[in-house]
């Protein structure tokens, strides 16, 4: 099956050793717990926890299940909600939990539990973290078709952006999953995350959602609005920004890079005509791609390499999303220029299982809502970009597959709302740029936007923005805010050979 999850639309990226998946491990059950949050007499129902954990999150946690309809047309089919809670290290607001949403689309929350545990431990301090799997993802009736191995990406001519399937396997994969892909939008799934919170019996949450997130965020704003008591939406995706515009959003990522390398002396000599060097390189793979034979990445066995335009591209793209990864972006370019192949393809072979993205979610969401509207003005300005390219045409091979009822139009207005709400972005997002969270908050009348020019994807995970999270929720205001550690410049010099990185000393 030609399945690529790299490349899903605008999910965090680490390299393995620091982005090992995070799937939770076989339930402990050492009782049956009752919640002790304090219940809303309106709506909260018995529900029992069992004490579980998850790999890379050090405390033990609480997990349970509700049961939802799958189509409210067709209440007697249903689904099975799986949910954690990250209980607050000192439970000073009961009443109050922080609900986190997964990004991707297509990640899960409870296998991503020790990232959100980082991300939010300053809110955890005195906040519950409730994590849900959408639908679709995770233990959620995972959406999920089997993953080409490594040696078959290497060698497939060209590598799939997980939404960009042939035809035919589109087609198993649709007939594998057996599901009807219109009950898994965002906007089938936010009465889910309101039955974990009326089941746990908390009166009001603080959401948290980063890429993808902030749009299921944003949905269950406007539908549930008395149950947000604030909001902290990181690198915005709404719902009136279509996802197919990345591509605009990635070149500017990689413009930043070619600037900063040229006004870097030693990165400028070492790498001279970076940009250049870098568009005759697709150029040239566009028209012939290079075959060669490299050493796998783990067990060092020889192992065929197909590079085309599009593998170069994908796994450049993917590397912006890191400080660390990125740095390698100028000596992997000139490597492959060269000739050399064995760093892009190493870099190739750290994606291979990243993220988890549930492929069957993740085109329920592209398809009924991004693809559904995409208009001929969109289609000619989307297209431009090379990803944006190689997006549109792989929607528009396999989206009448899917045959994913689109959701109605008023799911394209802007939220409107009061709720107290801040606003990231990252000045180097390759995903989701600070311009996508002014086009959010258009509607939104009490809401803050901060941009943190070195950032990339995710501000709450990089300088201050955990604390400004935690504060945001005590405060709902940024009044009192100190934002000058968002101006922190936390790029890293880039690598100048294969043992790293250089300083203008080194280079003398």
């Amino acid at each position: 099956m030609k399945v690529n999850k790299e490349i899903a639309m605008n999910m965090p990226f680490k390299f393995k050793k620091s982005i090992k998946k995070l799937k939770i491990a076989a339930l402990v059950i050492t009782a049956t717990l009752s919640f002790s949050a304090s219940a809303d007499s309106d709506t909260a129902s018995a529900v029992s926890l069992q004490t579980c954990y998850a790999d890379g999150l050090p405390d033990r946690a609480k997990c349970g299940v509700i049961t939802q309809p799958l189509n409210n047309n067709s209440p007697e089919q249903t689904i099975d909600i799986h949910f954690m809670v990250i209980p607050a290290i000192k439970p000073l607001y009961p009443d109050e939990a922080v609900m986190a949403f997964a990004g991707g689309p297509g990640q899960s929350a409870i296998e991503s539990a020790a990232g959100f545990s980082r991300i939010l431990k300053y809110a955890r301090e005195n906040r519950d973290i409730i994590l849900v799997d959408q639908r679709g993802t995770g233990k959620s009736n995972l959406l999920q078709c089997e993953l080409d191995d490594l040696a078959t990406q290497f060698v497939m001519n060209d590598m799939a952006l997980g939404f960009d399937l042939a035809k035919q396997d589109a087609i198993e994969c649709r007939d594998k999953l057996n599901s009807d892909l219109s009950n898994y939008t965002t906007v089938a799934a936010a009465p889910d995350f309101e039955a974990v919170r009326a089941a746990l019996g908390y009166k009001q949450l603080h959401l948290y959602g980063g890429s993808y997130g902030t749009r299921i965020a944003l949905e269950y704003m406007r539908q549930f609005p008395q149950r947000v008591a604030s909001s902290v939406l990181d690198g915005l995706a709404p719902s009136n920004q279509s996802l197919l515009a990345i591509g605009g959003a990635i070149e500017d990522s990689l413009a930043a890079l070619f600037e900063q390398c040229q006004a870097d002396a030693v990165c400028a000599q070492t790498y001279p005509n970076l940009e250049q060097t870098w568009s005759q390189l697709l150029q040239n793979l566009e028209q012939q791609p290079l075959e060669m034979t490299v050493r796998h990445p783990r067990s060092h066995q020889p192992i065929a390499i197909t590079l085309t335009s599009n593998k170069l591209y994908s796994t450049v793209r993917m590397a912006l999303y890191s400080h660390s990864t990125r740095a390698m972006v100028p000596l992997a370019i000139t490597q492959v220029a060269k000739g050399n192949v064995d760093l892009i393809a190493a870099m190739m072979a750290q994606g291979e299982d990243i993220m988890g993205i549930a492929l069957g979610m993740h085109q329920a969401i592209l398809c009924g809502e991004d693809w559904a509207v995409l208009n001929d003005s969109q289609r000619a300005q989307y297209g431009k970009t090379f990803i944006g390219a190689m997006m549109i045409a792989g929607a528009d091979a396999t989206c009448p597959i899917w045959d994913v009822t689109p959701v109605t139009a008023d799911y394209y207005q802007a939220v409107s709302s009061d709720i107290p709400t801040l606003l990231l972005s990252g000045g180097l997002d390759p995903a989701t740029p600070a311009r996508w969270a002014e086009t959010a908050m258009v509607e939104l009348s009490n809401a803050t936007h901060l941009v943190a020019p070195f950032a990339t994807h995710i501000v709450a995970g990089q300088s201050c923005g955990d604390k400004l999270v935690a504060s945001f929720y005590d405060n709902k205001n940024t009044a009192d805010f100190d934002t000058s550690c968002l101006q922190e410049d936390r790029r890293k010099q880039f690598f100048m050979n294969i043992n790293g990185p250089a300083s203008s000393q080194d280079k003398e």
